[in-house]
């Protein structure tokens, strides 16, 4: 590409990124959104079940869906699946007018559940095009601001998952959702994409040798989408390879695109290696909704979007929901969502918080009860489980990531011997209980766990600002700035194993 026609590209990139913004700011409401949701699946089994046709001839359709459409979540969803169940060892079947018209066949991956080791959301063939629209919008608006990040004038560098997909007797596609998003990009993308399949398909250890190698001799990679944690491995491994900063290796950088955990722990980190020169990006998107909210230019905290054929329920402390109208700056709530993929008032497992509700502004996302420093997203139910296989079972410990050691540390209320073989069985029941801990060890990812006994219990509570006494459950997960306090206190008592699975 010659220096003459960069300005000309820049212009049209410009253009190209302010049509689309106000196109996408021209959605429909949320109330329009359920009418048409509930419209479209009026005559599946679900919307006849629900009686859909009924609560549309209602003065308020909403109160009425509230009021006669139960919240659900995967178990009770699978349940009302009955034979069609996905739940069975030949993996998802098709979907054909259940809860959404048409036939889904596509079904993204997603970690979580306490009956299974994986969940499989249905992708439906509309959810795809949005989600792409989505994806389009929120890149546009980077675009505005940098349009030298547009193709053909830089490439984006995926730091994606898993991108294996399998396609089982029944014809049903699966896959985490980076790999589904991989797959049904438009392919004139993928020549502005880094990094190729080859690579993408490797294990971790050869995959991150490739991604450095690509960083250093592509200099056109203008973008890195992905995990904080993974980012920062990524930019830290080309600073111990070349001996220089990435942001001399990268000169065109100017883009880091990040989500799925927060990134408060590595920014700082981030911002030293590119030389302060990439702009940060967040987004937030889930299996069952795709994106729902990104980061603009120039402002703090995400935009939610609510024009992508998603209908949004906030679920308070106290049980009660709401829409839109219902929330308020500062309290968490239970993210509950009907979506053009056929999940009605389907609890997701995401607490938002929300800056502003004028426009709304999405402050931060958590999982319900889960700690992902890692993306590993391990849930208190699983943690309870693998503990409760142990002999012997300590009821009081809690766990907490070690970002500088990029390993989780159990806190056992206990002064029993316990050596490595105890840790590392520990690990191994976390591990059958949940893919991608499993993955994310067995690639190295996640180094092994270690431990601390702790003999006095209230005053581990109160180094962590907890109070001991009355009907307070004990805190099974912490956050990366409370374990980093409490190992200045703890030593380490033993470290697990290296699995050779």
């Amino acid at each position: 590409m010659t220096r003459l026609m960069t300005p000309v590209l820049r212009s049209g990139a410009r253009l190209w990124a302010a049509r689309r913004i106000r196109r996408q700011r021209r959605g429909r409401s949320q109330r329009e959104t359920l009418r048409w949701l509930l419209y479209t699946a009026r005559n599946t089994e679900y919307g006849l079940a629900w009686d859909f046709d009924g609560l549309l001839r209602q003065d308020d359709f909403y109160a009425a869906f509230r009021e006669r459409t139960p919240v659900t979540d995967y178990e009770r969803w699978v349940a009302w699946l009955g034979d069609q169940s996905p739940v069975c060892e030949e993996g998802p079947q098709p979907l054909v007018d259940k809860a959404w018209p048409g036939r889904i066949d596509t079904f993204c991956l997603s970690s979580g559940t306490t009956s299974g080791r994986t969940k499989y959301v249905p992708y439906s063939p509309h959810m795809i095009a949005i989600n792409r629209k989505a994806a389009l919008d929120f890149f546009a608006h980077i675009v505005e601001a940098a349009p030298e990040v547009a193709p053909p004038m830089s490439k984006t560098l995926y730091m994606s998952g898993s991108t294996d997909l399998h396609r089982n007797q029944s014809g049903s596609l699966s896959g985490d959702m980076s790999a589904l998003t991989k797959f049904l990009a438009p392919k004139t993308l993928s020549r502005f994409a880094q990094p190729p399949q080859d690579v993408s398909a490797l294990e971790w250890s050869q995959r991150l040798d490739a991604l450095v190698e690509i960083c250093c001799r592509d200099s056109s990679v203008a973008t890195l989408s992905g995990i904080p944690i993974w980012q920062v491995t990524l930019l830290e491994a080309i600073h111990e390879r070349t001996g220089k900063l990435p942001g001399e290796i990268m000169p065109n950088l100017r883009a880091i695109i990040h989500g799925g955990m927060s990134i408060e722990p590595y920014k700082d980190k981030i911002q030293e290696l590119t030389c302060g020169r990439a702009q940060l990006y967040e987004t937030y998107a889930a299996s069952e909704i795709g994106i729902a909210a990104f980061q603009t230019p120039g402002e703090a905290g995400m935009r939610y979007c609510f024009n992508y054929d998603v209908f949004f329920e906030f679920e308070d402390e106290d049980g009660q929901t709401g829409d839109l109208s219902f929330v308020r700056p500062g309290a968490p709530y239970s993210l509950l969502v009907s979506t053009c993929a056929g999940l009605w008032r389907y609890r997701i497992g995401d607490v938002v918080v929300f800056r502003s509700v004028r426009p709304y502004i999405l402050d931060y996302v958590t999982r319900d009860k889960t700690t992902s420093a890692f993306d590993e997203k391990l849930s208190e139910k699983q943690l309870e489980l693998a503990m409760a296989r142990m002999t012997p079972l300590i009821s009081d410990f809690t766990l907490g990531p070690d970002t500088e050691g990029r390993r989780h540390i159990w806190f056992l209320m206990t002064d029993l011997d316990l050596d490595q073989a105890w840790i590392t069985d520990l690990d191994e029941n976390l591990r059958a209980l949940h893919q991608d801990y499993d993955d994310y060890r067995g690639e190295e990812r996640i180094k092994p766990p270690g431990i601390v006994r702790v003999a006095d219990r209230a005053a581990f509570l109160k180094k962590i600002g907890r109070e001991e006494g009355g009907q307070r459950k004990f805190p099974r997960t912490l956050s990366p700035q409370e374990t980093a306090a409490l190992l200045a206190a703890y030593p380490v008592d033993v470290v697990a194993r290296q699995s050779g699975k």
